[in-house]
C-alpha cells in the first residue's frame, strides 16, 4: 500500500494510519504518559486528563472535533498500530496561527518498539502530510539531552535556530524578603522603552515564531487599571519591571503573578540588552528574588533563549532549577 494511501484510511491495523479522535485518544494518552513520564510539567498532566476526558466521549468526541473550527488541528496526526495497538503517535497543527508554518510534537514509540525505524517513518509521513496541507516550513523541539532524536531530526534535513531553557523555583517559601536594589515597576510611558528592548534582545526562536507586537508591552494607564481589576476575577495579574535610567532600558521583567484560587505557577520573563550581557545578572537576579519574596508563596517559571546563557546560569547559582533544555529546530519544505 501506498504512503497516500494510508494516510487516507483508518482501517490499517498494522502499521500507519491517521489518528482517529473517537477511538484513539485513551491509547494516545497513555503512549505519551509513558514516553514523555519523566519531563512532564503541570500542564502536560492536565492536557492528559484532558485528552482522557475527550476518550470518554467516544463518538461524540470525533463529532465535537469534526464540527469545531478552533479544533481543526488539534487532533491533526498519525498513529502507528502494532497487532490492534497504538505504538507510535506524531501530531502536526498551527499553534501559532501562520498558515504555512506547522509544528511536529508528541512524535512517541513504545519502549519496546523503538529501534525499528517508526519514529522515522511517523516524521517522514508528517512532512508529507504538512504538504498536503499546505505548509512550506515544518519545526520541532527536541530535548538536548536525547542525541538519537536529535540526530533522525538532523539526518531528515532539519537544523537548529535556538535553544530555550526551562528553569523553575519549586520553592520559593524560603527567600528572604528584602528590599529591591535597582529593579523597579515601569510607568506607562516606559512600555515603547520595553517593547524596544524586547524587539532587539528577544532570542532567535521566539522572534522567528511569533510576530513581537507593541501591544503585548505599551499599556495605558487605563489598561493598568483594567488589568488590576480583571485580576480580582482571574488571580493572574501582569507586571512591568526594569533597571535603567533616560532612554533605554538594560533589563525588562515581565512577572504573571497568580493568587487566590488560582493556584498556577507564577510566570516569569526576563531581557537583557545585548550591550550588558555578562555584567547585570547577578544584580538582575537577586532582585528578581528579591521581588519574588514579596509575592504568594509559588513555584516561579520561565523559559530563556540561548542568548541569556548568563541570565540561566545566574538563575541556577540562586535556586532555580534546569528543569530541560530543548532544541528549536526547523525545516523548508
Amino acid at each position: 500500500m501506498s504512503k497516500s494511501a494510508l494516510l487516507t484510511t483508518s482501517r490499517i491495523e498494522m502499521g500507519l494510519r491517521p489518528l482517529n479522535p473517537g477511538r484513539d485518544l485513551s491509547q494516545l494518552a497513555d503512549l505519551l504518559e509513558s514516553a514523555f513520564r519523566a519531563e512532564l510539567t503541570g500542564e502536560g498532566r492536565s492536557i492528559l486528563r484532558e485528552l482522557r476526558f475527550l476518550a470518554m466521549l467516544g463518538p461524540l468526541n470525533a463529532f465535537f472535533t469534526a464540527n469545531q473550527p478552533e479544533t481543526e488541528d488539534l487532533f491533526t496526526g498519525l498513529v502507528w498500530v502494532q497487532n490492534g495497538r497504538i505504538v507510535g503517535n506524531v501530531t502536526v497543527n498551527r499553534p501559532t496561527g501562520h498558515p504555512r508554518r506547522w509544528q511536529i510534537s508528541n512524535v512517541a514509540v513504545s519502549e519496546e518498539y523503538r529501534g525499528q525505524g517508526i519514529a522515522r517513518r511517523l516524521v517522514e509521513a508528517a512532512l508529507e502530510l504538512i504538504l498536503e496541507r499546505g505548509g512550506n516550513v515544518a519545526y520541532l523541539y527536541v530535548r538536548e539531552d536525547n542525541p538519537p532524536a536529535r540526530h533522525l531530526y538532523e539526518h531528515l534535513g532539519f537544523v537548529e535556530l535556538d535553544r530555550l531553557t526551562d528553569l523553575e523555583l519549586v520553592n520559593p517559601a524560603h527567600l528572604p524578603t528584602r528590599r529591591l536594589e535597582r529593579l523597579r515597576p515601569l510607568t506607562p510611558a516606559e512600555g515603547a522603552r520595553l517593547y524596544a528592548l524586547v524587539s532587539e534582545a528577544e532570542g532567535a526562536g521566539y522572534r522567528w515564531l511569533y510576530e513581537i507586537q507593541r501591544s503585548q508591552y505599551e499599556w495605558s494607564a487605563d489598561e493598568r487599571a483594567f488589568r488590576r481589576l480583571e485580576a480580582l476575577l482571574t488571580g493572574e495579574l501582569e507586571t512591568q519591571w526594569g533597571i535603567g535610567q533616560g532612554g533605554t532600558l538594560d533589563v525588562g521583567v515581565v512577572l504573571r503573578i497568580h493568587s487566590g484560587f488560582n493556584r498556577k505557577a507564577h510566570r516569569l520573563r526576563l531581557w537583557v540588552h545585548p550591550a550588558r550581557r555578562g555584567q547585570i545578572e547577578e544584580v538582575l537576579t537577586q532582585d528578581v528574588l528579591a521581588l519574588l519574596s514579596q509575592k504568594p508563596k509559588r513555584p516561579v517559571q520561565v523559559t530563556l533563549p540561548a542568548v541569556e546563557s548568563a541570565a540561566t546560569e545566574a538563575l541556577i547559582r540562586h535556586g532555580f532549577y534546569k528543569h530541560r533544555t530543548l532544541i528549536l529546530m526547523r525545516m523548508e519544505l
